[in-house]
């Protein structure tokens, strides 16, 4: 299964796929500061009804800037993107309060409960002209906090409107004026078909469209899996392939997004109840189904661009209902224990209650702080590659939740599933969360594979040459005198100057953690070359490696921006970077090591060969403890 999914996504998805420096210290604003700076000073709090409703701003974006994460593979770090990003002028700002309060007083009245659409919901991300709210991603996940309670609702209008940018992005204005304003008033609901059970050999997706040329319609035929969060959708974004792997190549895509009416005489819809307390896992079979070729989302050369845009707005946004799930259960247990005492005192003062209740505070400012650093990257920059930051924070927050949702059962026992107990509940939610519609492993596969490839493409030489020892012997001279290793890495940027220096040491070991990132990098591509696709254990030690770098960094930013500004707690959020830091750099170097090591050397080889004697006996093999043979 995971070779199935890890093949195309690494050999042909991730084939096409002015933050400033701002401490307190700082004294050379960016153009994009500037703006902001400019803005804010002429914006007041108060924001008109008018301009609110019916004229709201479009966000401003600077110029594309090069991928963060990606260049973190080369040891290349932007520097002006190492401060917290504040996305939104004071007046957007402003806006945005008093949209969120709207709202909140909508959710709070009995006129909201019937459904999403009653509070508009849906449309938060359409446009203007068609009864949308125009939100940016940072807007967008600051509002659904709100709804973040309710995953059902929160998830299902987080892919709809995932679903509105790309027609209002890619789509003709006939289809637009069709579908939008009946999409934001929620008439329409929306969902993405992209997940199949079936894998096919011959194409990427086993849910195939082939065009028709006498009627200028495409016809699809296959099967797609999602999970319906409480409504029926309406309308789905279907991808499927529209060609088979003899005619791929690498200038054309193989993949479109079509939009399929539920009702297309065709397409059924099966229910199948898979347990966790009422998830329904929704099959639906396209035979035969008619599309015209306006319903084309893009173009049939545009589908692998259609796809990243969706999914990293729905990875970012889902992070958020989980964040917010997190942050329920820290609340929770920390109520509990605060309320709660034994025979030998309370339990907030026992010791390993404390640490696991930092940890999981530790965590949840982590992915708070990956998320707003990612939405504004997606928000602030035209066209900016930032797939692997949103899969990165998806990754991040699934990961955390699971890990505390069990929490409450290690620390508390019997107490967390008791009847008065919120434990059991928040236990179940978290599990819903997790198991989502896509595969962690294969969203680790895509982290890793798309930062190999990008500094394949920039290293190219250097890794020849490093497979090639025998005819290059004065590069391997080189590298033998090089002064910097995985176990003695060397700074080379000095970014303690991009924080404040209560920072520092968080820091440091950023930048050590990007030097050892770097020739984990390189050791990988020497070692395996093209096959690396195939190491999927390497593949997932280098995706967890990024991803904890790119957590340090958002943390520290946001710490620093804090403590700058004056925030309330900023002294303890330096505190909680510093910690953070400290306890993902020994990670990452441990992991680091690994790679450095290679398959033979760590278990990597061994635990290949177990499994083989397993799949060759079909079963748990080994002989009972007590078993004799004399």
């Amino acid at each position: 299964m995971l070779q199935s999914v890890c093949n195309p996504i690494g050999r042909r998805l991730v084939n096409r796929l002015g933050i400033v420096r701002r401490c307190c210290y700082s004294t050379v604003p960016s153009q994009q500061h500037s703006r902001q700076q400019q803005q804010q000073t002429a914006a007041t709090d108060s924001v008109p009804d008018d301009v609110t409703v019916l004229s709201k701003p479009v966000h401003q974006r600077s110029a594309q800037r090069k991928p963060f994460v990606k260049s973190l593979f080369l040891g290349v770090v932007d520097q002006e993107l190492l401060t917290f990003p504040e996305s939104l002028d004071r007046e957007e700002q402003a806006r945005l309060e008093k949209d969120r309060a709207t709202i909140s007083e909508m959710l709070a009245t009995d006129e909201a409960k019937p459904g999403a659409s009653s509070i508009g919901l849906f449309g938060l991300q359409g446009p203007l002209a068609h009864g949308g709210r125009q939100f940016t991603e940072t807007e967008y996940a600051y509002v659904s906090e709100l709804v973040a309670d309710d995953h059902g609702k929160a998830l299902l209008a987080l892919e709809h409107n995932a679903i509105v940018q790309l027609i209002t992005r890619h789509c003709s204005d006939t289809i637009k004026d069709t579908l939008l304003r009946q999409l934001c008033s929620g008439e329409l609901v929306a969902a993405a078909a992209l997940f199949e059970t079936v894998c096919s050999r011959d194409s990427m997706f086993s849910t195939v469209a082939e065009r028709d040329f006498a009627s200028r319609k495409w016809l699809l035929n296959g099967s797609k899996v999602l999970i319906r969060h409480g409504a029926t959708p309406h309308l789905l974004a279907v991808v499927a392939s529209t060609k088979t792997v003899e005619k791929m190549n690498a200038v054309d895509n193989a993949m479109a997004t079509f939009l399929v009416d539920t009702r297309t005489p065709g397409v059924e819809i099966s229910d199948v109840q898979i347990g966790l307390q009422g998830i329904e896992l929704v099959t639906v079979h396209f035979r035969q189904v008619e599309v015209s070729e306006d319903h084309v989302i893009g173009s049939e050369s545009g589908g692998t661009q259609v796809l990243t845009q969706f999914l990293s707005s729905v990875r970012v946004q889902s992070s958020v209902v989980q964040v917010t799930l997190l942050r329920r259960i820290l609340n929770a247990l920390t109520s509990f224990c605060i309320n709660t005492q034994t025979t030998s005192g309370n339990i907030k003062d026992i010791e390993v209650v404390r640490e696991q209740l930092a940890r999981m505070a530790c965590t949840i400012y982590a992915a708070e702080s990956l998320i707003y650093m990612t939405t504004s990257l997606m928000d602030d920059f035209e066209n900016q590659d930032v797939d692997v930051e949103a899969a990165i924070t998806k990754v991040f927050s699934a990961e955390q939740l699971v890990q505390f949702a069990t929490l409450p059962l290690k620390l508390l026992g019997p107490h967390a599933l008791a009847s008065d107990s919120s434990f059991d509940s928040l236990l179940s939610d978290a599990l819903k969360l997790y198991v989502g519609i896509e595969s962690l492993d294969s969203v680790k596969f895509f982290i890793a594979l798309a930062g190999l490839q990008y500094t394949g493409m920039q290293t190219y030489e250097v890794i020849k040459k490093d497979r090639n020892p025998a005819m290059n012997p004065s590069h391997v001279l080189s590298k033998l005198f090089e002064k910097t290793s995985i176990a003695n890495p060397k700074k080379f940027a000095d970014l303690q100057q991009f924080f404040h220096p209560s920072l520092d040491p968080a820091a440091h070991w950023i930048e050590y953690s990007i030097v050892r990132l770097k020739l984990a990098t390189e050791c990988v591509l020497s070692r395996h070359g093209a096959e690396v696709i195939d190491r999927h254990v390497e593949l997932a030690r280098l995706a967890n490696i990024a991803t904890m770098i790119y957590a340090m960094i958002a943390s520290a930013s946001r710490a620093s921006r804090s403590y700058c500004i004056g925030l309330r707690h900023a002294d303890q959020e330096i505190h909680l970077a510093n910690m953070f830091g400290m306890e993902m750099s020994e990670k990452v170097r441990l992991l680091a090591l690994e790679l450095e090591k290679g398959p033979f050397i760590s278990n990597d080889d061994n635990y290949n060969i177990v499994a083989r004697n397993l799949f060759r006996e079909k079963s748990y093999f080994y002989e009972h403890p007590i078993t004799r043979n004399f």
